[in-house]
């Protein structure tokens, strides 16, 4: 029943107001003291034990502050991550519609630019043809082939440079226009090759090895007798140009191969020991 000892029983903010019995008149009855004592005591522990309800009521607060924290922290994490992931995905979506996009117009690109090539490779083919059968062609190899038989294999370009050293146009403007016209066409197929404008395999097809070689077995002696009498390289090229685009062997000046030129027949220039003789 001494308060002193039932003072630990108390809350700390029961004892620490000012409770002393030296100041203060309890009951006097034995009873009424016990009860009295028995009230405080039962005071404290109800003091007691709201102040722990209400610190695990704070702790509880802030056990619910941090859950509450950590969900939104979360929450904010997903949304980052969700929006991070779109943004990721959208990107890659636009890089790959862009590659896509790119590879398409170099597909297009390069396929218009071989079209546009391959017609432009047509219409060159198709003018040399037509020009090749033209009735002046024809025309003019039906010249050369008539003039070769008239003055012999042998003798044709003997006549054809007497005729052009005495100065007889009338004789011979029919064989050197007929000559002109041949070398001029061949001379543009070659140009129209080196420079790109029409691939090696059209030309495999037409004029072809086999027209080359007879146009280089009949055109090219005149064209030796032509330059013997202005002392100029007159058209060689076009003669080393057919050779090269179709792997025709060259003759030496002054002989005859027939295996170069291509023909068991093959007619030969006229050398100057024949022009002597």
């Amino acid at each position: 029943s001494d308060p002193s000892v039932l003072s630990p029983l108390l809350p700390s903010s029961a004892r620490s107001s000012c409770f002393c019995p030296e100041q203060s008149s309890f009951p006097s009855h034995p009873t009424t003291q016990s009860n009295f004592w028995l009230a405080i005591r039962s005071l404290g522990m109800s003091m007691d034990s709201e102040g722990s309800a209400g610190g695990r009521k704070e702790k509880g607060s802030e056990r619910a502050d941090a859950g509450g924290h950590l969900r939104r922290r979360d929450s904010t994490i997903r949304l980052l991550s969700r929006n991070l992931s779109n943004a990721f995905t959208e990107t890659n979506i636009t890089l790959v519609v862009s590659i896509l996009t790119l590879l398409s117009t170099v597909i297009l690109q390069t396929w218009y630019t071989i079209v546009t090539q391959n017609s432009h490779y047509v219409s060159t083919f198709n003018a040399l043809h037509t020009e090749y059968a033209s009735p002046e062609m024809l025309d003019a190899f039906d010249v050369v082939e008539d003039f070769i038989i008239e003055h012999g294999v042998e003798h044709y370009t003997d006549v054809f440079m007497s005729l052009k050293k005495n100065k007889k146009r009338k004789e011979v403007s029919k064989i050197d226009h007929a000559r002109r016209r041949v070398v001029h066409w061949y001379g543009k197929t070659c140009l129209f090759w080196k420079k790109g404008l029409i691939p090696a395999d059209l030309l495999m097809s037409f004029p072809g090895e086999r027209k080359a070689k007879y146009f280089l077995r009949n055109f090219e002696p005149l064209e030796e007798a032509n330059r013997m009498i202005y002392g100029a390289n007159l058209d060689v090229e076009v003669f080393r140009c057919l050779r090269e685009l179709y792997s025709i062997e060259e003759t030496k000046p002054g002989m005859c191969s027939d295996d170069s030129l291509g023909e068991a027949h093959a007619l030969c220039p006229a050398t100057a020991a024949a022009s002597a003789g």
